[in-house]
């Protein structure tokens, strides 16, 4: 099993895709509800936009989300087997 530090990195990139992942479909639907509209082009656009906000939102929150993965790597050490199924599969 790795060191803790390395379970840190690695849960830190599974929280940060899984945050990145739910605030981007978040803000792409609000954007593209309150705009009415489908069009291949300010879909794109819009989805680009998108990302690069919840990229410069997630870099903001670093911290709180490292302390999140202590937090996580904690409870998880109660429980090694779904630690361990974690770090391997994600």
């Amino acid at each position: 099993m790795p060191k803790r530090k390395d379970d840190a990195f690695y849960l830190y990139f599974i929280v940060r895709s899984v945050l990145m992942g739910l605030l981007g479909a978040s803000i792409f639907s609000v954007i593209i509800w309150l705009l009415n509209t489908s069009q291949l082009p300010y879909v794109l656009t819009i989805s680009g936009g998108s990302f690069f906000i919840v990229m410069f939102i997630t870099r903001v929150f670093d911290k709180q989300i490292r302390s999140l993965v202590e937090i996580i790597l904690k409870q998880l050490e109660k429980r090694p087997r779904a630690k361990q199924f974690l770090l391997e599969h994600f």
